[in-house]
């Protein structure tokens, strides 16, 4: 930005009020109806608001100072200053629940939710970072009809991950269990692609919920392309 003498351009009268107020130093001067705050153009306050979250949310699992600068590439110092903000630890919390994804959503961290639910719940740390390789689109977590989706996982032979029976039958029994004792649970995590649906996170809930009766029931739905955007919003926008 060019620096430009206020006394070539100012009046006199505006120019002797200015220096009462701010005579030697540098003013950025907004455009009228200007209300965009520091960062938000380029997207940095964007992006730290979402890599803070990310460090609270990596302590909140116990994960050490030490190990979190690592990841983050920070210094203790600057990762202390952030998971010891009172403000920071208290305006949100993370949740392995639907509702607690919604909140994620209303603040624009959805993202931030999705990727602590599969690596500090599921322990599925490929998919987080598959998930990371490029841009996503997310829509926030909606109640939509179980009857659009099948397992992908499971111990048929059909299925796109094979899991032992015994292992899929006692998950799908602890899901029922608790969805019985009016426990919270997780959105399902599912992918859209060329208008077909694929369940990546929750198969066992899933089929506890389809055994259960259960209609309708949050989901996550991610996409890579702009056209599956498009076609979902089109298609599916009755149920957000």
């Amino acid at each position: 930005m060019k620096y430009i003498n206020a006394k070539d351009i100012l009046p006199e009268n505006i120019l002797k009020q200015l220096q009462t107020y701010a005579a030697g130093t540098l003013l950025y001067v907004p455009k009228d109806g200007e209300e965009k705050s520091w960062g938000e153009v380029s997207g940095y306050r964007a992006y730290l608001l979402k890599r803070n979250r990310m460090i609270l949310n990596f302590f909140q699992y116990g994960v050490s100072l030490e190990e979190i600068s690592n990841t983050f590439g920070l210094s203790q110092g600057t990762v202390k200053k952030i998971v010891y903000n009172k403000k920071h630890r208290e305006d949100l919390y993370f949740r392995p629940e639907a509702s607690s994804a919604e909140e994620y959503a209303e603040c624009g961290l959805l993202e931030e939710w999705v990727h602590t639910y599969l690596l500090f719940e599921r322990k599925n740390k490929e998919f987080s970072d598959g998930l990371y390789l490029v841009d996503r689109y997310f829509i926030e977590p909606v109640k939509m009809p179980l009857s659009l989706f099948h397992r992908s996982s499971g111990p048929e032979a059909q299925m796109k991950w094979r899991v032992d029976a015994t292992v899929f039958r006692r998950r799908v029994q602890n899901w029922t269990e608790r969805i019985a004792d009016g426990q919270a649970t997780p959105p399902l995590i599912i992918g859209y692609t060329d208008g077909e649906f694929e369940i990546n996170c929750g198969n066992p809930l899933f089929e506890a919920l389809v055994n259960m009766g259960q209609k309708l029931y949050p989901v996550i739905i991610w996409m890579t392309q702009r056209t599956d955007y498009e076609n979902f919003r089109k298609k599916y926008g009755d149920f957000e």
